[in-house]
């Protein structure tokens, strides 16, 4: 059964006339027959029945008619949709971010597709970026925004948006903010940490065992992003480590990077997707807006970077 010949049985239904609808078909009227003929053959029962005006559908015929007018209006919509999405005025993302900068970053890429008569539909995982990256190979995200490591999985494309950086934080009222100490000092004090195979638990450790240190206890050690334990740390004497978005951010507030000993450490943020996904342009228009956000957050970060919050 094929739509052009519903659309034909449609306008002969309607016109009573296989002349008439031939002339509004744009067609002959042997062609428009035959395109009737077909789908009486295809159904095996007869739709239309001569008059002495031209033709009237059978009662097999209005109820296929009826049917017909739910089914092109389905056909009708699902081109429009396609259209949209086509044009990026409609469609679905399935995006997942690093906590870090869900309020700098995607706060704003996401408001940036409201109104304008879009009808744009967003899912969001925020998970750590190990976390992510499976999802996303797994076929459960399209877009993930993560850390860099050495090597992108095969399956994956990588666009690298910038750098992030992440500090020892404390309380604005910490003693250390207000004497000289040593990294001895910072591993008997207690720290909120991430597991052991989160980067940023490799670093704090790294940093004591190079001083020939023990590392720190973790009074709290929890797989959510620290900076969702800042108001447990503006409230005590705890360290943490918290990234320059999450430092940024309201989380921030009443919170402060140690000055050094404490370190800086660096990671590159990157936006991932699948190498061999279909790239929308719905998608390509979230890639470019994720790249011009980024780019302002670089931008008000670099202001701050020489001279991080004490």
């Amino acid at each position: 059964m094929q739509l052009k010949d519903l659309h034909s049985f449609r306008v002969a239904a309607e016109r009573g006339n296989l002349h008439h609808a031939a002339d509004a078909l744009g067609v002959t009227q042997p062609a428009l027959s035959k395109s009737i003929q077909r789908l009486e053959t295809t159904l095996g029962v007869r739709l239309f029945e001569r008059t002495a005006r031209g033709v009237a559908l059978t009662a097999i015929g209005q109820a296929l008619y009826a049917r017909n007018l739910g089914l092109e209006q389905l056909v009708d919509d699902m081109r429009t949709e396609v259209q949209d999405m086509k044009l990026g005025q409609s469609g679905k993302l399935r995006i997942g971010t690093v906590p870090a900068i869900v309020e700098s970053v995607m706060t704003p890429v996401f408001s940036s597709f409201l109104g304008a008569g879009r009808s744009i539909q967003f899912e969001t995982q925020v998970q750590l970026s190990g976390v992510l990256l499976q999802q996303l190979e797994a076929g459960a995200l399209d877009f993930a925004i993560a850390a860099v490591n050495r090597e992108v999985p095969p399956a994956l494309t990588c666009t690298v948006l910038g750098e992030q950086e992440s500090y020892v934080v404390a309380r604005s009222g910490h003693p250390f903010h207000r004497r000289a100490f040593t990294l001895g000092d910072m591993a008997a004090q207690p720290w909120v940490l991430p597991p052991s195979s989160i980067t940023l638990r490799a670093w704090v450790e790294s940093m004591f065992r190079d001083a020939g240190l023990e590392g720190p206890t973790a009074f709290l050690q929890s797989d959510a992003s620290p900076a969702v334990f800042a108001p447990l740390v503006r409230g005590t004497n705890l360290l943490t480590v918290m990234t320059s978005d999450s430092l940024g951010s309201s989380m921030g507030t009443g919170l402060a990077a140690l000055p050094s000993p404490a370190p800086v450490w660096a990671l590159e943020i990157g936006l991932f997707w699948r190498r061999n996904a279909y790239f929308s342009l719905l998608m390509k228009q979230f890639r470019d807006q994720v790249l011009e956000v980024f780019d302002a957050r670089n931008l008000q970060l670099n202001r701050r970077r020489a001279r991080p919050s004490r």
